[in-house]
């Protein structure tokens, strides 16, 4: 130690005012490295804010090598190809990946997860709610129980019974009234849902963007299509996708969409779409998305091929509370 200090105790006034200011300055850069967590340059991060699961999404200006390799049809002639064939061909490997998210989950038979969603509905944002997720693809069969929200409320559906209406009890004090028949179409059922029970579920959900971008090559209505950096969701791998779009005409619903599709089976398990602003907003980046969110799902912890019996979907289950 002293011979550490010796040099500087032979060191000038200034010389050692100057020392002490530039060991000053690097302490303090030190300490806001520690506690600043690290942020890749240019990287546009996607508000985090609600449910824990939600990841941060890295924009990426350029498309990634994985985009580039994935597709059989990949070669040197790709690079030389218009902005406009390039977006068209990451969508496509979306699509290519969805439809064999949907091949494996035709194949599973019965699953459970946790399951999130946020929605716009009749011009109202609702709160997030968490939903304790049953489902069986043959027959159709869908069980749900609110953990957050309307807590204790469950609907039971199963295609082909009780006249193809779905039965539901609410939670709290309403769970002691007698369960309701209702159709999944009707005013009441949509009242807090943008979709009938008849559409949830991964399977449907990759449906569903299956149909929507076939309409999007067809009406060319992307304006920008990207493969992200890759995304880790409820602790497990994804890929990510941004898709942009033109303008209303085009796309009246939606002027973007962000999806993580699980690596292993390819489903859809992360998806968040945003709307078209009002002509009064000045809003851009993140807070113009936070304005114009009209749908957020996930699906977490899932558990494919549960071996689900009847009595998941039975009304007369004890561990329900269906009357």
């Amino acid at each position: 130690m002293r011979h550490w200090l010796f040099p500087f105790a032979r060191w000038t006034a200034e010389r050692k005012a100057n020392g002490m200011a530039g060991l000053i300055a690097l302490t303090a850069l030190g300490v806001l490295y520690l506690e600043i967590p690290p942020t890749p340059a240019g990287a546009n991060a996607v508000s985090r804010a609600g449910h824990k699961n939600r990841p941060v999404v890295i924009a990426m200006t350029q498309p990634t090598q994985a985009m580039a390799s994935v597709s059989e049809s990949a070669n040197s002639a790709d690079a030389a190809s218009s902005p406009e064939e390039q977006m068209r061909q990451t969508l496509k490997l979306k699509m290519t990946l969805l439809e064999k998210g949907r091949t494996y989950l035709e194949s599973i038979p019965d699953y459970t997860a946790q399951f999130v969603k946020q929605e716009l509905v009749h011009g109202e944002l609702l709160e997030e709610q968490s939903i304790n997720f049953k489902c069986r693809h043959r027959p159709f069969s869908v069980y749900l129980k609110w953990e957050t929200g309307d807590e204790g409320r469950e609907v039971l559906f199963i295609e082909g019974q009780n006249e193809d209406e779905m039965i539901v009890h609410g939670g709290g004090w309403k769970a002691r009234l007698p369960a309701l028949s209702i159709s999944p179409t009707s005013s009441l059922a949509l009242k807090e849902s943008r979709y009938p029970i008849t559409n949830a579920g991964l399977l449907e959900l990759a449906k569903t963007m299956l149909q929507v971008h076939q309409q999007d090559i067809k009406a060319n209505a992307i304006a920008r299509c990207e493969k992200l950096a890759d995304q880790e969701f409820d602790g497990r791998p994804c890929e990510a996708f941004l898709v942009e779009y033109r303008d209303p005409q085009v796309s009246p619903t939606y002027r973007k969409s962000i999806t993580l599709l699980d690596k292993e089976w390819h489903a859809p398990v992360y998806a968040r779409n945003f709307g078209w602003a009002n002509e009064s907003s000045t809003a851009t980046g993140d807070q113009l998305d936070e304005e114009t969110l009209i749908e957020y799902y996930t699906y977490a912890d899932i558990h494919f091929r549960q071996q689900l019996a009847e009595v998941d979907f039975d009304r007369t289950n004890e561990d329900y509370r269906f009357k």
